[in-house]
């Protein structure tokens, strides 16, 4: 049995998030979807988004 925030599989993180932006993410979760799977969906596309932005060559030198 887990007893901190840490275990085998997985980490708890904790953050403030406005009360705007909690509305939209209720707003925007699928059926059935919890609010920790949108989390989660949501990091993992952030972060393929930056590697893929960082491994781009800089267009602004040239």
């Amino acid at each position: 049995m887990a007893t901190g925030s840490v275990n085998a599989k997985s980490q708890k993180i904790h953050a403030r998030v406005s009360h705007e932006i909690i509305a939209n993410v209720e707003l925007a979760k699928n059926e059935g979807e919890s609010t920790s799977q949108f989390v989660v969906t949501a990091l993992q596309g952030e972060i393929k988004r930056r590697q893929k932005e960082k491994s781009k060559p800089d267009e602004s030198k040239g």
